[in-house]
């Protein structure tokens, strides 16, 4: 398995998946739990992911059951501990982090409220004050039980810009429930006992083409 992020010209800022741009980006579907077990039925998880000049996009388009989420939000300042919400992740290590221990955690939620994360370690060493300037969009239709959320990142987070052809390690998660019951989804499954997303032997190749 790997990720094939496409390089567009330009991207806007927007929950629109339908605008131009994101029309030839292809969609990855998260449809295992972090165990491998297929995901529940209702909670239908597309992610697309692309690059422009300066910026690492990811996009999720959801459907859902139920909704955990902030009524009222501020998406000009972080969230912390969003993962105790529905939320979407992306943990991407770039060929400039010093180990394979070593990732850039990022979070958005239905609403477009964010969360940003440097893992020196997982579990261990973690920076949770570290700013990436991270921006994101999103549309969340409650009567249709779909989001769509969109995160940009600068790569001054990652440490510079990748060439075309470079291969970096990623992988893509969400939280969300059923029947009151979180559901953890990986894109690419953990294995782990217990949910667990933090596991960099599961991550997979980010490809830049």
């Amino acid at each position: 398995m790997q990720v094939v992020a496409p390089w567009v010209p330009s991207l806007a800022l927007s929950a629109d998946l339908d605008a131009a741009g994101w029309r030839d980006v292809p969609s990855l579907r998260i449809d295992r739990t972090w165990r491998g077990d297929p995901a529940p039925s209702g909670v239908t998880t597309l992610a697309r992911v692309a690059w422009t000049a300066s910026q690492l996009w990811f996009a999720f388009d959801c459907t859902f059951v139920e909704l955990d989420a902030d009524d009222a939000v501020d998406t000009t300042v972080e969230r912390g501990c969003l993962w105790e919400r529905d939320v979407c992740e992306a943990f991407v290590r770039s060929r400039r982090e010093p180990h394979a221990g070593s990732y850039k955690e990022f979070e958005v939620s239905p609403t477009g409220q964010w969360c940003d994360l440097a893992i020196h370690r997982p579990r261990v060493d973690v920076d949770m004050g570290w700013q990436s300037g991270m921006e994101t969009a999103a549309a969340l239709d409650r009567e249709r039980r779909r989001f769509v959320a969109v995160m940009r990142i600068p790569f001054t987070a990652f440490g510079g810009t990748p060439t075309a052809g470079e291969t970096w390690a990623v992988n893509l998660f969400r939280i969300t429930r059923v029947d009151g019951e979180r559901q953890y989804l990986s894109l690419s499954p953990t294995g782990t006992p217990s949910p667990e997303f933090h596991v960099p032997e599961a991550f997979v190749p980010l490809v830049f083409t």
